[in-house]
């Protein structure tokens, strides 16, 4: 697989130099510019508010080695969820709450949406399982499904199918599948929501920020199999904890909860729901003639308009997290009235935050 990565990673090098040529930067910080692709094995996060075409321009430019969704794709939206499994990409996925909005237990007449996800998933669901990736140093555990925070949530889903009842044997899943993980793997837990014990303001990574007075809405299960991992002294790498669910825009324009948290023993815990993370809209100036019909005239005047999609990037080399990067990319397109041709215009946002991470401990 060496020579595959470093042939692939070349080609992610060409094409990223060869991208500013057409890219329209709205902004260029140095955590672009400082990109060494041919050393690093990226990940993306995606949290919910999936498109096929616009989505995949997106990959197709930022070329990730591996895709991380953090579930909630819609309310057992089948047809989403087969499209993301027909990715051409590596990819790996945990199913949220939404995913299993309408089925509190499998049926035993028909297939219903989520047997019907978890089959177009197949071994790309990482739930109660662990995934290494022996070249990057990396393993990939995967945590509780269908999570809603609080309380075991769809818990006779869990038992039919994982054998889980309550916290408790949740938690021992999730041990269970990071133990083995090689020693010198850096560890990375996939789960839908994060874990308990990280605060408990509305603005905290796991915080509800729909009650007054706030809350911790993390997962007990998880908190507690991180625990027993590190008390086992499991981790001689410190692991890197991604999940969703608790959406970045807070409840009642509360401004953003926090994103990352950085622990004291510098385990990294990383929320990828950057909700909403798809802003359409038509440009300031093409407003007042976005809508005309086939019987006007005036066809010479340009319609713009702007597609922004956030991604949660995740730059790891020899095993070590090298860096955390919030990436908008913006797709603009361009259509002539009466014309069907569309002109598309990419642009590139920096990070709204940025996070440094050494193996040092150093945080920025």
């Amino acid at each position: 697989m060496g020579q595959v990565h470093n042939t692939k990673n070349e080609k992610r090098t060409k094409a990223f130099i060869a991208s500013l040529q057409w890219l329209s930067l709205l902004e260029l910080q140095s955590s672009v510019t400082s990109y060494a692709f041919l050393s690093l094995f990226q990940l993306l996060i995606l949290h919910g508010d999936w498109d096929l075409r616009e989505d995949t321009k997106a990959l197709q430019l930022l070329q990730p080695d591996l895709v991380l969704f953090t579930g909630d794709f819609g309310e057992e939206n089948v047809e989403l969820v087969r499209s993301i499994a027909e990715l051409k990409f590596a990819k790996l996925a945990i199913l949220g709450n939404h995913d299993a909005w309408f089925t509190p237990c499998f049926s035993q007449e028909k297939k219903d949406g989520v047997q019907l996800q978890l089959e177009c998933l197949g071994k790309d669901h990482i739930a109660y399982r662990r995934v290494d990736f022996p070249e990057q140093k990396l393993s990939i555990v995967g945590g509780r499904p269908f999570s809603h925070g609080g309380r075991l949530f769809r818990r006779q889903l869990l038992s039919a199918r994982y054998g889980v009842k309550d916290m408790e044997t949740s938690a021992k899943r999730i041990y269970e599948a990071a133990i083995g993980a090689p020693e010198d793997h850096l560890v990375i837990i996939l789960a839908h929501n994060g874990p308990s014990g990280l605060g408990s303001c509305a603005n905290d990574i796991c915080g509800k920020d729909w009650v007054f007075g706030g809350g911790d809405n993390g997962d007990e299960d998880l908190a507690q199999a991180i625990s027993s991992l590190k008390e086992n002294g499991k981790f001689h790498v410190p692991p890197l904890v991604v999940f969703g669910h608790m959406h970045k825009e807070l409840a009642y324009g509360g401004g953003h909860r926090k994103m990352i948290v950085v622990a004291a023993d510098n385990t990294i815990y990383l929320n990828g729901a950057i909700v909403p993370r798809v802003h359409s809209n038509f440009d300031e100036e093409s407003e007042g003639r976005t809508t005309f019909t086939s019987s006007e005239t005036s066809s010479s005047q340009p319609v713009p308009r702007r597609s922004k999609r956030a991604f949660t990037v995740i730059d790891v080399s020899d095993g070590r997290v090298d860096k955390i990067t919030e990436r908008i990319l913006g797709f603009t397109q361009t259509q002539k009235r009466g014309k069907k041709k569309k002109k598309e215009k990419k642009e590139e946002q920096s990070v709204k935050f940025k996070v440094h991470y050494d193996c040092g401990g150093s945080k920025s």
